[in-house]
C-alpha cells in the first residue's frame, strides 16, 4: 500500500536532519579575498580590539575637557597647539594640561587627552587656538574596542561569509581564513525529449530548462555544479547517477518522479538500493518529489514541471544541501514573514499550495494579476523577479489584495 505523503514541515525536517548527520566538509585554507560566500570553518574571532586605539572621529582638536570650562563664542577659551597628529601618527608625548593638540579624523588621541572639539567649532589656528565652546570628559571620542573587542567572534562556525565580515576580518589583520571545501552537487535532468541549450531543435523536443536554472541557483548560492542530462532509460539514469556520485557530494534529478509509465525514478533508486527519506510531499506544486540517500549522499528526484522543480528545490533540497555543505541550520531555511497581498488568486486550495511572489517590504505580490494559470506547475517565466512563495494553507479559497498570508523568503 502506498505510503501517505509527508507534509511539507516533516519532509523539510527529514532532509535537515539527514544532512546534518553527514561529516561535514574538510576545512581549507583561502585568501581572504576569495572567500566571500564560503562558509565558516570554525569560530572566526577578532584578534585585537576595534580600533586598536582611542581615537578621533573627525578633524579638530584634542584636549582636556576641564581646559574648555565656560568656553564659547562671546568668550572663548585661547590654549597653544602643541603637537598635530594624522591618521597613522603614534603620539610620541602626552598632552599636557592646558594645551591642544592639532589633530585628523582616525588618529590616535594622546595621553591625557579626554575629549576632541571639531574644528568648526574653533578659529583654526595652528599655533594658538580659540575655542568656541565647552566640552565634557569622553566628548568626540571613538573608544579603544569600541567597534569590536578582542576574542569576540565576528563569524560563527557555520556562517556564509558575506563582504560584510571580509571587511571586519581585513581589520583584524586575517588574510587568510579556513573554510568549508565548497560541496559540489550533480544536477541531472532527465528525459528522452530534452536537447541542451544550442543543439538545433526537433519536432516534439523541448530544451533543458529545469537543469539550467537548478544549476544556476545553486551556482548562485556558492556550490560547484556538474550539468548533463539523459534519457528516459533506467539502466542510463542510473548509470549516470552512479558516475556523479563518485565525484559529486549529492545529486538532484528533475524529471521521472511521477506516475508515468516512463517515470523511472523510484525504480532506479531502488534498484541502487537508496534509502528512501521521504517519496512525496503533500502540496502543490511538486508532490511527486522523492529524497533520498545513496551511498551516503543526499539525492533529490525533483518534478519535470519547471516551476515545481525550482520550488521543491528552493523549499527542501536547497536547505538540506547548505546544511550539509556546513551551513549553520538558521541560515538553511526559509525566512517566514506575514505580508499583505497587494494582488490576489483566484482559485480554491484544496491542498497546500505555494505561489510564486515578489515581497518588498511589508507587501507581496502574486505575478498575473490572479490568473491561476499563470501559477500551472509547467510555466517557468512568471518566476522572474519573484524572492519568495506565499503559502496558501489546504482549504483555502481564493485570496484577495489586503489579505494577509504566509510568505517564505528565498535563502540567500
Amino acid at each position: 500500500m502506498k505510503q501517505p505523503f509527508c507534509a511539507p514541515a516533516e519532509a523539510l525536517r527529514c532532509v535537515l536532519d539527514a544532512a546534518a548527520a553527514l561529516p561535514r566538509p574538510e576545512a581549507e585554507l583561502v585568501p581572504l579575498d576569495a572567500a566571500c560566500g564560503r562558509i565558516a570553518a570554525r569560530d572566526l574571532c577578532a584578534r585585537m580590539d576595534q580600533p586598536p586605539f582611542h581615537r578621533s572621529p573627525l578633524d579638530g582638536y584634542a584636549l582636556h575637557s576641564a581646559d574648555t570650562a565656560g568656553a564659547c563664542r562671546e568668550n572663548p577659551v585661547s590654549l597653544p597647539v602643541v603637537m598635530k597628529l594624522y591618521a597613522g601618527d603614534a603620539p610620541a608625548a602626552a598632552l599636557p594640561a592646558g594645551c591642544a593638540a592639532r589633530i585628523m579624523t582616525g588618529a590616535p588621541l594622546p595621553e591625557g587627552a579626554d575629549c576632541i572639539l571639531m574644528q568648526e567649532l574653533t578659529d583654526g589656528g595652528e599655533e594658538t587656538v580659540q575655542i568656541y565652546a565647552a566640552l565634557k570628559p569622553n566628548q568626540n571620542v571613538v573608544f579603544r574596542g569600541e567597534d569590536i573587542a578582542v576574542g569576540a567572534v565576528i563569524a560563527p562556525e557555520g556562517t556564509a561569509l558575506t563582504p560584510a565580515h571580509l571587511g571586519v576580518l581585513a581589520g583584524q589583520g586575517y588574510a587568510e581564513v579556513p573554510v568549508c571545501r565548497t560541496f559540489r552537487v550533480g544536477v541531472l535532468a532527465t528525459g528522452s525529449e530534452l536537447l541542451d541549450p544550442g543543439e538545433p531543435w526537433a519536432p516534439g523536443k523541448i530544451y533543458d530548462a529545469n537543469g539550467i536554472q537548478n544549476a544556476a541557483r545553486l551556482g548562485q548560492m556558492g556550490f560547484a555544479v556538474e550539468r548533463r542530462h539523459c534519457s528516459d532509460d533506467p539502466d542510463q539514469i542510473a548509470r549516470q547517477m552512479e558516475e556523479m556520485l563518485t565525484r559529486c557530494d549529492a545529486v538532484i534529478t528533475s524529471g521521472g518522479v511521477s506516475v508515468g509509465q516512463k517515470d523511472y525514478l523510484p525504480q532506479v533508486l531502488e534498484t541502487l538500493h537508496a534509502e528512501i527519506l521521504f517519496a512525496g510531499v503533500a502540496q502543490k506544486p511538486g508532490s511527486p518529489m522523492l529524497a533520498a540517500r545513496l551511498e551516503g549522499k543526499l539525492v533529490f528526484c525533483l518534478s519535470g514541471n519547471p516551476f515545481a522543480a525550482a520550488a521543491t528545490l528552493e523549499q527542501y533540497a536547497l536547505p538540506a544541501l547548505l546544511r550539509a555543505a556546513g551551513r549553520r541550520e538558521e541560515d538553511c531555511v526559509l525566512p517566514r514573514t506575514r505580508r499583505t497581498l497587494t494582488t490576489g488568486f483566484s482559485k480554491a486550495s484544496k491542498g497546500t499550495r505555494f505561489l510564486r511572489a515578489r515581497a518588498l517590504g511589508g507587501e507581496v505580490a502574486i505575478p498575473g494579476e490572479g490568473n491561476a494559470e499563470v501559477h500551472s506547475s509547467g510555466s517557468l517565466s512568471a518566476m522572474i523577479g519573484c524572492n519568495c512563495l506565499v503559502e496558501l494553507p489546504a482549504g483555502s479559497g481564493p485570496v484577495e489584495p489586503g489579505e494577509t498570508v504566509e510568505v517564505l523568503s528565498f535563502v540567500q
